[in-house]
């Protein structure tokens, strides 16, 4: 009895002990999966591992591309999806080479030349540019070993869940073989990074000796001129020092620009760049007569108007305007014709001058055309108030019709100056028609008629206010309102109320 216990007992513990193992079996599994289930999440966000499967995709769509192709030729219904992946794989070309795609390396720009000290500061620029440069390769790089590393990985967890994975296998095989072209052409633009730093560090050297034994020199010139005065004060008489000392600054001078010439005078870029400030400090100097020359220039190419055309320009921060026609343009001005216009009527109420503008004026102010490429009309308006108890229906007719009457020509030549503006300018408003718009204001309804017209509107904005204003008066429903005051008085108990015009 007790043997059979103990036999008992034996194979009792040998199957707990194999549940317990399959147990932990299974929870390694579990584990494994999951590690397995979040490398994959992980790789497809990953840039190079997406780009990979760019490339694959692009291979897939060139063997899609042959099969198509054959059966196109076989039955013309296949021919649409054959074209399909054909534009597709244009599209995707830059996905066809899998070392331009994956290797994404920036090449390293050869060093400026340096030819003066001025330059010295676009050389420091240049070094930090290679710094940003290498960085960013060897941060790329980096990338893309973290990404070989995690697809070895993934590789290595399928192994132990006893997944057998040939496609990934294949990627890795093709990462180790980017991998070495990586690291090759990486190397290669650090080295050439590292030469051209070598050459830009030695050119900044020779250009700060070069500096420096220009300022010993210059800085002697002055200390032996300046000695030359000091003996001059003490043994010539007054009268004859002042001339001396002039004399002397411009050998000094001189002597300095020879000194300067001397270091640099193979170098075109910099005896322009002296001449520019030379011409920088003259154009402070004279900003205002340069600037009206440019804006000659600016005038004469931009084509915005020219001799003839009538203009509105605003003077004295837009206090001022002016309306006439150009009758001429120099090198530093504008010269108008001031005539009668609606600007005139309004505000200046003086015409007839002739008017003198800066150039310069077009950089600070807005100009008005009248006549820009032949268009020689512009909307005019009047506004004419009736009471609130006219038949505002009948009036807005008798204006339509007036403007209609009155505007007419001039409608018809402005559709055809829109349609060869269009030519020059993307104009999409093109309703030259009259418009009549009806407002309720505090006095009454405001009938506003706006109807093109030449650019010297006065003549027919008279003849159409007449109109308008006899049309009117002739109908008896139609009141024309205008700003009135009551008086009412009390008389043996009865009210009565007289209306008179303000």
């Amino acid at each position: 009895m007790k043997k059979f216990f103990l036999i008992f007992s034996f194979f009792l513990f040998l199957f707990a002990d194999t549940n317990t193992s399959n147990a932990l079996k299974d929870t390694n599994n579990s584990i494994n999966l999951k590690t397995i289930q979040f490398l994959k999440n992980d790789l497809s966000k990953n840039e190079f591992y997406i780009k990979y499967l760019s490339y694959l995709h692009y291979k897939e769509l060139e063997k899609q591309l042959k099969k198509y192709q054959y059966l196109a030729r076989k039955n013309s219904k296949y021919k649409e999806k054959y074209e399909s992946i054909k534009t597709e794989l244009e599209l995707l070309k830059h996905n066809k080479d899998i070392f331009k795609t994956m290797v994404n390396l920036q090449e390293v720009p050869p060093p400026p030349q340096l030819n003066s000290p001025f330059e010295i500061f676009s050389a420091i620029s240049y070094e930090k540019k290679l710094k940003n440069i290498l960085e960013n390769n060897h941060l790329g790089y980096i990338n893309f070993m973290n990404t070989y590393k995690k697809l070895k990985k993934l590789y290595d967890e399928e192994e132990k869940a006893h997944i057998k994975d040939d496609k990934l296998l294949k990627i890795i095989n093709d990462f180790e073989m980017i991998k070495s072209v990586y690291k090759t052409k990486l190397d290669s633009i650090a080295s050439q990074a590292n030469i051209y730093k070598s050459d830009i560090q030695e050119q900044i050297k020779k250009e700060i000796n070069k500096l420096i034994t220009l300022a010993i020199l210059i800085a002697l010139s002055i200390l032996f001129f300046t000695f030359i005065k000091f003996v001059i004060k003490k043994y010539v008489k007054d009268e004859s020092v002042y001339i001396a000392n002039k004399i002397i600054n411009f050998i000094n001078i001189t002597v300095i620009i020879m000194i300067i010439s001397f270091f640099y005078i193979n170098n075109a870029t910099y005896v322009i760049t002296i001449l520019g400030f030379a011409s920088a400090g003259i154009a402070i100097a004279m900003k205002d007569w340069f600037m009206n020359i440019f804006g000659w220039f600016v005038i004469m190419t931009s084509g915005s108007f020219k001799v003839g055309d009538r203009i509105k320009i605003y003077l004295q921060n837009g206090n001022v305007k002016i309306v006439g026609d150009v009758i001429d343009i120099t090198l530093t001005k504008i010269i108008l014709y001031e005539d009668v216009t609606l600007t005139t009527y309004l505000y200046n109420r003086r015409a007839g001058r002739i008017v003198f503008v800066p150039n310069n004026i077009i950089f600070t102010q807005p100009v008005f055309n009248y006549t820009h490429h032949g268009l020689t009309t512009i909307w005019d308006g009047i506004d004419i108030t009736i009471t609130f108890d006219s038949n505002y229906k009948k009036a807005v007719y008798l204006a339509k019709e007036i403007v209609n009457k009155y505007s007419k020509g001039y409608t018809d030549i402005t559709k055809r100056r829109i349609k060869k503006l269009k030519s020059f300018y993307n104009i999409k408003t093109s309703n030259v028609e009259p418009r009549i718009f009806t407002f309720i204001e505090e006095n009454g309804i405001r009938i506003s008629c706006w109807y093109l017209n030449n650019y010297a509107p006065l003549n027919l904005r008279s003849t159409i206010s007449a109109e308008i204003l006899d049309a009117f008066n002739k109908e008896e429903d139609i009141k024309i309102a205008y700003p009135t005051y009551t008086i009412i008085k009390r008389e043996d108990e009865k009210l009565s109320q007289t209306q008179i015009p303000l």
